[in-house]
């Protein structure tokens, strides 16, 4: 009988614990579906290549501004000029799970937006191509085409 007390207890302490961290992660933490982004975390050990808000651009800097939701990348074909810096301005909504991380492939871009804060970096697309980005996960993808 102590026993089953003492595993009852332990049940209910375990239950409030998972209740409280569903609460502390807004909800996010159950009942999403098995393709929802939301439920994925950063991968954090990832270095991240950013600054800590937007720039004011130069008049030869293109702008390009992405902004990430549960539903993935708002922007995911932003067209630029090929050898014209780009200033990437990246911002994730809260419900947005993995895809608030984007990395810019070949360009060692790395961004992680946390609670809406919008971050940046500045590259130069050499050629004309299309260059991939995505988050961690690949689950959010989109590719910057430069002409």
């Amino acid at each position: 009988m102590a026993n089953e007390k003492i595993l009852f207890g332990a049940a209910l302490v375990l239950a409030l614990l998972f209740f409280g961290f569903v609460i502390m992660q807004g909800g996010n933490a159950g009942g999403a579906g098995a393709g929802d982004a939301s439920q994925h975390q950063i991968d954090e050990s990832i270095p991240q290549t950013q600054q800590s808000g937007p720039q004011a651009p130069s008049a030869d800097v293109q702008v390009v501004k992405v902004r990430a939701s549960a539903r993935g990348y708002d922007n995911p074909r932003p067209v630029v000029k090929a050898g014209v810096p780009v200033l990437f301005e990246f911002t994730a909504d809260r419900s947005a799970g993995c895809c608030a991380q984007v990395i810019v492939d070949g360009f060692g871009v790395n961004l992680v937006s946390r609670n809406g804060q919008t971050v940046s970096a500045t590259f130069t697309p050499p050629s004309a191509g299309e260059y991939k980005f995505h988050c961690g996960m690949n689950m959010c993808r989109g590719v910057l085409v430069a002409e």
